[in-house]
This record gives structure tokens, C-alpha cells and sequence, in this order.
């Protein structure tokens, strides 16, 4: 199933579930943001350690199988994707620094929160953590949760 959202005037986002195919580009995504959108709130060391993560291929390919992974996709391209751990965590979240501050998050937020009922919890960075609290999630033992 494929959502569509408007963007800008020009721009048009579609959210659809990630496949096998789409990891290459996830990856590169992941790297990305962590690397160029992270580095106020993390040193260098721990922002390498993070990003080596993505060479973990058979976690990735994991979360494929066992989440709910939906993806966000501007002109063929993806520009940010969530996860959906049932029945209620965030286990992803992440969006190219090039799509920041376009409604990406918010449109991924809102098509992941549909997939849930009652409380939602996610384990969120320093940085993410204030889009996280703008859309209703609040912090919780070390947690953020939106009830």
C-alpha cells in the first residue's frame, strides 16, 4: 500500500513498507544522518560506533522480517524511514539531514502510531528526543512514551 502526503508546493512524499531491496539505500541513510545530523549531541567516537552499526547486515535484514518498516520516499528517493516493533516501541527513526524539517518524521510518526493502540514507548537519541517530545512522547525511565 503506498500513502500519499504533500510536501511542498513541488514535492510529494509516499509511505510504503520497506523490502529486501531498499537496504543499500537505508544504510547509506543511516550512516548519513548519524554522522552529519548527531555530531552537536555525541562525540566522535560514539557517533562512529553508531554509525559501524549498519555493517551489521543480518540485524538489518532482521528488522525487515520482524518489524513493521515503513518508508518515506521524495522523487524515487528515499529520504527517511521508521519501525515499528509490535505492539508498541519505535524501534526506528531516522531521516536524511537533505529532508530535515519537511514533515518527513512527522508523516513516518503518524503512519507508525496508526499501526498501535495504547501507550507507545521509544528509546530515542539526543537529538531526535525534541521532535519526539513535539509529537506528544514524554521521558520515562530512561524511555519516551506517548500515552
Amino acid at each position: 500500500m503506498v500513502y500519499l502526503c504533500r510536501m511542498h508546493a513541488s514535492e510529494q512524499i509516499s509511505l510504503r513498507l520497506a523490502v529486501t531491496a531498499d537496504l543499500p539505500e537505508m544504510l547509506r541513510l543511516f550512516r548519513t544522518t548519524i554522522l552529519t545530523a548527531c555530531t552537536a549531541d555525541y562525540s566522535s567516537e560514539q557517533l562512529a560506533a553508531w554509525a559501524s552499526s549498519a555493517d551489521d547486515g543480518p540485524r538489518w535484514e532482521g528488522y525487515l522480517r520482524e518489524l513493521d518498516v515503513i518508508l518515506a520516499v521524495v522523487d524515487e528517493r528515499i529520504a527517511g524511514f521508521g519501525a515499528l516493533k509490535v505492539p508498541a516501541h519505535i524501534e526506528l527513526m531516522y531521516v536524511h539531514p537533505d529532508f530535515h524539517r519537511r514533515g518527513i518524521a512527522g508523516k513516518l510518526m503518524e503512519a507508525l502510531l496508526a499501526k498501535t493502540e495504547g501507550p507507545v514507548t521509544a528509546h530515542v537519541s539526543r537529538t531526535a528526543r525534541p521532535f519526539f517530545e513535539r509529537e506528544g512522547f514524554a521521558v520515562s525511565g530512561g524511555f519516551v512514551s506517548c500515552s
